[in-house]
């Protein structure tokens, strides 16, 4: 009997944009490519490597294609926040194929990380660290009319 199994990681940004009311204006839905970096720091945790957990999303302003094996930070990163707290009874799920999906998030205020945003990463650290995966996305000009809440979900 074959058994056959593969970790496909995939991941998925999500962007809302929201006025001073908290009213929803608009929401955005982008794939992302996990790149090399961030594989890497998947398969530290089967070799027991000590390893900071994702803790950061950062936002950036460069616009060349992702290239999974050789991107190692944002091209042009502006402003990074941590995630907020990640609980494990509301953003761990289970999909309808038996994966497991979490989501982290983060909340850019009206006065953080404003510019024509382009791109973003999630790392484990708050400067440096390890790039898990980025997503380059149409230009958002982000200005303090308006706030941004991103949601990230990663499928194992």
């Amino acid at each position: 009997m074959n058994i056959s199994e593969t970790i496909d990681m995939k991941g998925r940004l999500t962007i809302q944009r929201r006025d001073r009311s908290y009213n929803m204006l608009d929401e955005i839905t982008i794939n992302n490519s996990i790149v090399l970096t961030g594989r890497d720091l998947v398969a530290k945790l089967f070799i027991k490597e000590k390893i900071d957990p994702i803790s950061h999303i950062a936002v950036g302003m460069g616009s060349t294609a992702v290239n999974p094996e050789k991107d190692e930070a944002l091209e042009t990163p502006l402003f990074r926040k941590a995630i907020a707290p990640v609980d494990p009874t509301q953003n761990l799920t289970t999909t309808s194929d038996g994966r497991k999906k979490v989501t982290v998030t983060a909340e850019l205020d009206f006065n953080e990380a404003n510019g024509a945003l382009t791109e973003a990463g999630l790392f484990n650290a708050a400067s440096g660290g390890v790039m898990y995966n980025r997503v380059v996305f149409p230009a958002i000009n982000k200005t303090s009319d308006f706030k941004l809440t991103l949601l990230w979900d990663i499928v194992f």
